[in-house]
């Protein structure tokens, strides 16, 4: 389902800004990337991003130089996956062919040199990623200043712009502060130094203030956390700093029905929403002492907090918890072969810590049998991927179309209100008759500048409404979508409007309308049809995107088996990019359970038995290659079926479409 990557405020930014359909595009790219919601692909953390595959490649030789794990083939695995990641990026950053040589090397050289001299080979490999690490961390930022006002390709574009948000994420950059400082820094003509600044801010100290339940006071605490404090909560808050804003964090907390404290903890941050998340994990681990030194003691972090920034300005807030109106089960009847995977996928979505998280979705694959088959694995995601992602442009569509009224409307509120007050003033000057002919003339023309401004302003909304009522018509008609909800029916049939045209085409008027309708919702919207329309015009180019989104998500599980072992056999609860595995993680996983809930929904109406998950995969292994097989020898994508494309149907690749 497509999220919106802005909203009406900020693309009314946009367009004061005069930024291009590109530039918006970039900064969409980017706010999607670190929404939490969003899709396959799309988040940072399942990006295809060369970066993130050296910072796993660094660790991986780090810890086993350090510990002596990851080792032998698992290592090899890493490494190698790593450096198929990080080829994909050669055509926008071609100075990380020094980063896939020391990946190369490295891998022949633990091959062919006794275990015994692994660790010295290793740790000397680490020290030599390092500076490549920070060359490529700046030539992204500096991609982003040529990027800016450049004129690219579609598809080099999108792999430019998936590095930035990558970059931005492992900044540490909270997607609704980031929108934010956006809105403020559009209120002029941002350059692209200007948008760097914002995009990668220092780290500044921020303070975190959170409720602890269970405990009075906690001993020793600005011990283990230098610069803590901590407030018993009682009755008597005579002698609190800051004693009202802490009073409105135990309002929002009320009813407290248990002893707690407020602790303070000091973070370096980008902005409030990341030092909250860094705040309350760094108490999280502290509690880890306490409830050691006392089992009876159930120590529990509230969800409501309180963060100062460098501006000493409070903020009050709690986690954002998403909900729906109605909820459907994976699969209308219990599959025991998925409910183990089901309880673990369940449980790491709700653990806090992101290492344990992505241990845990290790271990869901491992309840299903699927350890083992990481390359099958990778394969049945790329399909879904596709799927998942041609389907997502449809309903980006609509979604954007529908903002871009919107925001047309919300002109011609505001030009109401600009009407009113100027009809008002006039008014009120001849009330007071003091006036003098000349101002009187001012204020009626200025009245009448505005009056023509709100009938302007009406006259773009209702044509723009009409206009995209009629288009979207004529694409409803050819692509059907359920009445409870805006999912396709039958997207083979959406996927027939991103194809070239062939002669005698009976839907060149909806083929021309998603045209028109994305170039008028613009941005991201507009690039994204333009993509998928240059990729299914040259099969070639799909199968070389199919194969990527396969080697990106193989590098994922082999660094996912990495992690798990990291936590559980050495204890290591923190990583340079944990918050990105363990999302990646469960990406994955509800990935991995929509395919098998999907296919055995389908098998439980058909009356037929549940296909074991590892059979499930091994069909869609084969699918894949075969699929890319025929991409690779066709010469028109017209044939291709996504529809079933991940389904018990071999259907995928259909003559007679």
């Amino acid at each position: 389902m497509a999220r919106s990557s802005s909203d009406t405020g900020l693309q009314e930014a946009f367009t004061a800004a005069g930024l291009t359909r590109r530039q918006r595009s970039l900064l969409q790219t980017v706010l999607r990337a670190l929404d939490n919601g969003s899709g396959p692909g799309f988040h940072a953390a399942t990006s295809d991003s060369a970066l993130v595959a050296l910072i796993r490649a660094h660790d991986a030789l780090s810890n086993h130089a350090a510990h002596g794990h990851p080792h032998g083939r698992l290592l090899l695995r890493v490494l190698r996956t790593s450096a198929a990641c990080v080829r994909t990026a050669l055509p926008i950053l071609p100075s990380l062919r020094t980063a896939i040589t020391e990946l190369d090397t490295m891998a022949e050289a633990l091959r062919d040199t006794d275990p015994a001299e692994h660790q010295v080979l290793t740790r000397a490999s680490a020290t030599a990623l390092e500076p490549v690490i920070t060359s490529a961390t700046d030539a992204i930022t500096d991609h982003l200043l040529a990027l800016w006002d450049a004129t690219v390709s579609p598809n080099h574009d999108a792999k430019a712009a998936a590095e930035i948000a990558v970059s931005v994420y492992l900044r540490g950059r909270d997607r609704e502060a980031l929108r934010k400082d956006l809105a403020t820094l559009l209120t002029g003509t941002p350059t692209a130094a200007d948008l760097a600044a914002v995009l990668w801010p220092p780290p500044r100290r921020h303070h975190v203030t959170v409720l602890v339940s269970g405990a009075r006071t906690l001993d020793h605490l600005d011990v283990l956390l230098p610069g803590s404090r901590q407030w018993p909560v009682t009755v008597d808050q005579d002698g609190w700093p800051k004693a009202r804003e802490l009073a409105a964090l135990l309002a929002r907390l009320a009813p407290i029905t248990r002893a707690g404290t407020l602790v303070r903890v000091p973070v370096d941050a980008t902005d409030l929403g990341t030092a909250v998340v860094l705040g309350r994990r760094a108490i999280s681990e502290a509690l880890d002492q306490y409830v050691a030194g006392n089992r009876i003691a159930d120590l529990v972090l509230a969800g409501p907090w309180a963060v100062a920034g460098p501006d000493e300005r409070w903020v009050l807030g709690e986690p954002a918890r998403a909900s729906v109106r109605r909820t459907a089960p994976l699969s209308p009847s219990w599959s025991d072969g998925l409910r183990p995977a089901l309880r673990l996928a369940h449980i790491a979505q709700r653990v806090e810590a992101p290492m344990t998280s992505a241990a845990l979705c290790w271990s869901a694959l491992e309840s299903i049998g699927l350890a083992e088959k990481s390359a099958r694995l990778a394969r049945a995601y790329a399909l879904q991927t596709l799927r998942h992602q041609v389907m997502d442009a449809h309903a980006q569509l609509r979604l954007t179309v529908t903002e871009e009224v919107r925001r047309l409307g919300s002109r011609v509120s505001n030009a109401q209100v600009d009407l009113r007050r100027a009809e008002n003033a006039l008014a009120k000057r001849a009330l007071l008759q003091r006036t003098t002919p000349a101002d009187a003339k001012a204020l009626a023309e200025s009245v009448t500048r505005t009056r023509q401004s709100y009938l302007d302003h009406v006259a773009a909304h209702q044509h723009a409404l009409d206009e995209t009522t009629t288009l979207m018509a004529l694409i409803d008609a050819h692509v059907p979508r359920t009445t409870d909800k805006p999912t396709l029916t039958e997207p083979d049939r959406w996927v027939d409007l991103l194809l070239p045209a062939r002669d005698g085409d009976p839907l060149a008027a909806a083929r021309d309308a998603v045209t028109t309708l994305s170039t008028f919702a613009g941005g991201l919207t507009h690039e994204t049809i333009l993509l998928w329309r240059e990729r299914l015009a040259r099969p070639q180019l799909l199968a070389k995107w199919l194969q990527e989104k396969q080697d990106t998500c193989h590098a994922l599980l082999e660094w996912l088996y990495t992690t798990r072992n990291i936590t559980f056999h050495h204890g290591q609860f923190a990583g340079p990019v944990d918050l990105a595995t363990a999302h990646a993680g469960r990406a994955i996983i509800d990935m991995l359970l929509e395919i098998l809930g999907r296919w055995h929904s389908t098998q439980h109406a058909r009356g037929q038995n549940p296909t074991p998950p590892s059979e499930i995969l091994k069909v869609l292994s084969h699918r894949k290659d075969a699929l890319n097989l025929t991409l690779l020898a066709a010469t028109s994508c017209h044939p291709l079926s996504i529809q079933h494309l991940t389904g018990p149907d071999e259907v995928y690749w259909s003559a007679t479409r």
